[in-house]
């Protein structure tokens, strides 16, 4: 087994030059390889992190929200093929979504549905006027994002082409919301937080902080001058995104899934299969899950996620049995440390 001590002292390295912020955890086998902290959870208080600080995890969550969908087609009260118009009430479905539309499309990013801001802003200027429209603090569930996709057309027609889009998951959520008639957070913690073993892991507002909570900072340059993104996130987690987690709670989820305890099988065998890809890339993307194709066989599975002061990745080898999390209370930092890890491990990962 490779040894990742000298990982240590390189993030050390980076969160001294503030190019990293948070936490590093890899597991393989079921054997703790490295877990570290370094940079600061409060810049204002100079606090640093630990294994245990609750982080905020961006798109990670998407596969949170996928799994609690997925445990209620088990269970019969969704389906994966039935139009989403038998399930939604006509003031929770945007304009765009018809009788074609179904919760596989959702899932799978391939609906067509148009997105609420614009993904391709390499900036975060179309996130933080969407948050400036609504406005974000008082954003506290997915009914509060829908007016800002409610009357825009849609991109394309459903299943014919896979384009990631968090109005899918925005979508996702009311959904959840009206088959259990509870709210999103209720509903995500009831089903997967709480069975996967997640107990530091939630839906927070922003107010209400719970204890070893790391703020998120915005920028690059020195410390001084980041800003913190208490103002460009919603005041609660959604279901496209705004989990907060720790690295433990996100290796405990993963493991629990794999392991069957929240999906059977077959649930889960649909869930990490590419229903929509990216022909320039390795990448593809199952339910609520992105993955790493090699010879059409599926290598890597996880989620990335990426907010105002957050960066986040997991990713599990499959082949080597290995998860790595890493996550960031600054905008970048987490996927050269995917990289660093990758290398030194062999790992096979083509991602670039």
């Amino acid at each position: 087994m490779k040894d990742l001590e000298g990982l240590r002292p390189w993030l050390d390295d980076r969160a001294g030059q503030n190019l990293f912020s948070g936490v590093v955890l890899v597991r393989q086998a079921g054997v703790t390889l490295i877990e570290h902290a370094a940079g600061l959870a409060h810049r204002g208080h100079r606090v640093p992190p630990t294994i245990d600080t609750r982080f905020q995890v961006a798109s990670v969550g998407k596969m949170v929200t996928a799994v609690a969908a997925l445990r209620l087609v088990e269970e019969g009260a969704l389906s994966l093929e039935r139009p989403l118009t038998g399930f939604l009430p006509p003031q929770s479905r945007p304009a765009a979504l018809d009788d074609r539309h179904t919760l596989h499309h959702l899932l799978s990013h391939t609906s067509g549905l148009p997105n609420y801001f614009d993904d391709e802003d390499e900036t975060w200027e179309s996130w933080t006027n969407a948050m400036d429209r609504i406005p974000g603090y008082k954003a506290a569930g997915p009914s509060d994002l829908l007016p800002l996709f409610a009357d825009l057309p849609a991109v394309n027609d459903p299943g014919v082409e896979y384009v990631y889009c968090d109005s899918n998951f925005v979508v996702v959520g009311l959904l959840l919301e009206w088959v259990t008639g509870k709210p999103f957070a209720e509903v995500a913690t009831e089903l997967v937080l709480e069975p996967a073993r997640m107990a530091r892991s939630g839906f927070f507002d922003l107010d209400r902080e719970p204890d070893d909570h790391a703020t998120g900072y915005m920028g690059e340059g020195p410390v001084e001058t980041l800003r913190a993104n208490t103002f460009s996130l919603t005041y609660r987690g959604m279901p496209d995104g705004g989990m907060t987690s720790t690295a433990p709670d996100l290796d405990s989820f993963l493991n629990t899934l794999r392991s069957g305890e929240l999906l059977n099988p077959d649930t889960f065998s649909k869930m990490i299969t590419p229903h929509g890809t990216d022909p320039e890339s390795w990448d593809a993307y199952g339910y609520g899950m992105e993955l790493v194709t090699e010879n059409d066989q599926v290598t890597i599975i996880g989620h990335s996620g990426s907010d105002p002061g957050v960066a986040a990745n997991v990713s599990h080898y499959l082949a080597r049995d290995t998860t790595v999390v890493v996550i960031c209370n600054q905008d970048r930092g987490a996927w050269a440390v995917v990289q660093k890890v990758a290398e030194d491990l062999d790992l096979n990962d083509p991602r670039d």
